[in-house]
This record gives structure tokens, sequence and C-alpha cells, in this order.
């Protein structure tokens, strides 16, 4: 018990220093993501040995996340990522943006399996299941592929809440084929959830004030609030909570033990 909050204050002033910090200096995202997400990262596999199968699916989660959350966004406007510079999948998707969320996609794992779940990684299900993710990845691609160069004049109003919706319903949907609906099992998701939006709601707050992100598209969200001079919606807030849902439920579900 005492472990537990000696690390979580040592965790608190971790945050709380690199926060100052990185917007002092006014970092850009690469630098953000590395002090946010992987020096603890570093830190949460020191405690166990991350089978290189796991990092790999990990990994692969990352960048399919990445392509929905970016994709749709940039082909709907619901918001520009101002990357150092112009190098973009698909015309659409920074490089470093790429990166960045595969980065937070492991940290939030890692998280998971240390803090939430039993610190055990299941090598054989990451090894069958990346190919499915593979696939994932693949579908993806494809259709923001074809969004990007094919159906440029479709248009759907409130992106962000389509993009909230996939991923809270993919993740209601796995938990209901899977079986996995027991309030323990909940419990541990909420905890997990709430926890990992912290560093999140950082990286979010760096991210307005820092001007890594531009929220123009003001008549399509939910609500809007203010940040020093810069606008964001109501649905950035709540993906600081869905994101680790939706990673915690598909990491265990199709990575993990899935208990």
């Amino acid at each position: 018990m005492h472990r537990n909050i000696i690390l979580g204050v040592a965790a608190l002033f971790y945050y709380a220093l690199s926060c100052y910090a990185l917007y002092v200096f006014e970092s850009g995202i690469l630098v953000t993501t590395l002090v946010l997400f992987a020096v603890p990262a570093y830190a949460l596999a020191r405690f166990s040995a991350v089978p290189l199968p796991v990092v790999i699916s990990v990994v692969t989660l990352g960048a399919g996340v990445t392509l929905i959350l970016e994709g749709i966004a940039h082909i709907y406007g619901t918001w520009y990522t101002i990357g150092v510079d112009e190098l973009r999948v698909f015309g659409l998707v920074p490089v470093e943006v790429l990166f960045s969320t595969i980065i937070q996609t492991v940290f939030l794992v890692l998280l998971y399996e240390l803090i939430f779940d039993d610190g055990i990684y299941t090598t054989s299900r990451a090894r069958v299941r990346f190919a499915a993710l593979g696939v994932f990845v693949l579908a993806v691609a494809s259709l923001v592929a074809i969004h990007q160069y094919l159906l440029k004049a479709i248009f759907f109003s409130h992106s962000y809440i389509w993009i909230l919706g996939i991923l809270v319903v993919a993740s209601l949907a796995t938990l209901a084929v899977h079986k996995v609906l027991s309030v323990r099992f909940f419990d541990r998701l909420f905890a997990f959830s709430l926890i990992a939006s912290l560093p999140l709601l950082v990286n979010l707050f760096l991210t307005i004030t820092n001007t890594h992100k531009v929220f123009a598209y003001v008549g399509d969200y939910v609500y809007t609030f203010s940040l020093n001079g810069s606008t964001f919606p109501l649905e950035e807030v709540a993906l600081t909570f869905v994101m680790p849902l939706f990673v915690a439920v598909f990491y265990e579900l199709y990575l993990d033990d899935a208990q």
C-alpha cells in the first residue's frame, strides 16, 4: 500500500514538472510524446520483460487507431494536426502523429497490464492475433484511402461523435461477443480509464497551449471550451477517457488472457 502511494506521488510530481517544462519550452508533438509517454512506458517495462510478439501486436493496434482518428479527422475537418514537416500518410496523417499514437498505445497497454491486471503477458495469443491486427490496419488504411481519393463528396456532420461512437461501440460489441460483462471487469476498466486519462489530459492541455492541433470546425462540435485563446471541443476531452477503454478492451480480449 505504501509503495503504491509513493509511486502515485512520484507519478504526479513527474507529470506536473513535465507539463510545466513542456509548456514553457513550447515543445512539439515528438518531444511531448517522449516525455509524457515514452519515458513512463520504459519505466513500466522495467518491471517485466515484455515479449516481442506482444510489442509488435500493440504497435500494429496503435497504427490502426492512428489511421482511424487522424484519417477521419483530416478528411472531415474535425481537427488539423500541425507537424514539424509535411510528411503525411495519404497526405493526411503526419508521420510524427503516427509515432506519437503508437507510443501512447504502448504506454496504455503497459499501464493496464502492470497496474490493473496480473502483469503476465500472453505471448501465444499475440502471435496468433497479429495477422488479424494486420488485416485491421489494412482495412482502415483502405477505407481512409477510398474516402481521401474516391469519395471526397461524401460528408458526415458531427464526425467527431462518429469517431467516439466507433471506438465505444467497437469496445462494447467486443465485450458482448466474448461475453465478458462482469461487474468486476467493468470496475477494472473504469478505474484504468480514469487513471490513464490523467496523462492524456496533460497531453491535451499541451496540445492546445502549444498548438499541436487546431480545432476550427466549431459548428460541428457538441460543445466547445476556450483555453489561452484556443478553442477545443468537449469530444476531445471525452476521447481521453474513451481511448484507454478501447485499448484495454482490445488488448485484454485479443492479445491477453481475456480474464
